[in-house]
């Protein structure tokens, strides 16, 4: 991923979760964070979505509860196919 990837990432985390501006969310999970509740996930998924221009199934959204998990997750799809992630 990289470093604009990154930190396009992080920004959507602080936003979605309402986290402080210089927040480490590298290791956020949703267990961790106490405003990361059903509807901070969904805001987070459609943010990722959008900032990522990429559809997100439910099955995903699901098992996508950490920023590492979604980290990897972005890397895989975004990265499959040649394209990288911006």
């Amino acid at each position: 991923m990289t470093e604009d990837a990154e930190a396009k990432l992080q920004a959507v985390f602080r936003a979605a979760l309402e986290l402080p501006p210089h927040a480490n969310v590298t290791r956020a999970g949703q267990r961790e964070v106490a405003s990361w509740d059903s509807l901070a996930h969904a805001m987070l998924m459609l943010a990722i979505e959008s900032e990522f221009g990429l559809a997100i199934d439910a099955a995903d959204q699901i098992r996508l509860t950490s920023y590492p998990s979604i980290r990897d997750y972005l890397e895989e799809r975004v990265g499959s196919g040649g394209r990288g992630l911006p």
